[in-house]
């Protein structure tokens, strides 16, 4: 997270949250933001379904600085943004190259050559077959903002709610499971990120704890 570009980084938060897609997080305007709810429209959304999420803990903290980010400046003078998440006021759009670079400088994706899938230099030259590459021809290898759909769900359904709820607030839905169960009320969105947050809460504060008890004495 703090190596991405600021723009990204609540947008980022709002996908790992939520497990919504980074092109429905991106369709999001201030207008589908109804005082603790927000909702994403039909035509937004990959399965053509409108979804809704409630804000609860840091989701409403999250929009909340959105909120205190929504006037920039222009050339024109100052504007609001339409947008929840925005670049500067515009849209966000096409952000693999920000995305790559943060994940390779946290460790947790790198850039190999697009022929071999050979490690490369820092001159971008592949370590394997010796090719010289541009940053742009090499391949991206690692974690994908996609993955916070899986995450998402995972940590719901960890925190105890229902899998058919879990599944109606990130968007994954099979024929089967809408037949099944339909419609899920917006008391059970809300009680979804209710858990969620208090989950992720007690995980932190383990984390915490698990570091602390391993400082050598005298280190606060």
């Amino acid at each position: 997270m703090d190596q991405l570009p600021e723009y990204l980084r609540d947008f980022t938060r709002f996908g790992y949250l939520t497990g919504w897609r980074k092109g429905e997080i991106a369709s999001l305007h201030w207008e589908d933001v109804d005082q603790d709810v927000i909702r994403l429209r039909a035509e937004n959304s990959k399965n053509g379904d409108a979804r809704t999420g409630t804000l609860e803990g840091e989701l409403a903290e999250l929009v909340d600085r959105r909120k205190a980010a929504r006037q920039v400046k222009t050339k024109d003078g100052p504007m609001l943004a339409a947008l929840v998440f925005h670049n500067h006021g515009g849209p966000i759009v096409d952000f693999r190259k920000a995305w790559a670079t943060a994940c390779c400088v946290a460790g947790v994706g790198k850039l190999v050559c697009p022929i071999c899938k050979g490690a490369v230099s820092a001159e971008h030259k592949c370590m394997n077959c010796s090719r010289k590459w541009e940053r742009e021809q090499l391949k991206y290898v690692g974690r994908l903002f996609h993955d916070f759909r899986r995450t998402a769900v995972r940590n719901m359904v960890r925190a105890g709610v229902p899998e058919r709820v879990a599944m109606s607030v990130s968007g994954h839905k099979t024929r089967s499971i809408f037949d099944r169960y339909n419609i899920v009320s917006e008391q059970d969105l809300r009680d979804a990120m209710q858990r969620t947050q208090a989950y992720l809460t007690a995980t932190a504060e383990q984390e915490r704890q698990r570091v602390a008890r391993k400082q050598p004495a005298g280190i606060q």
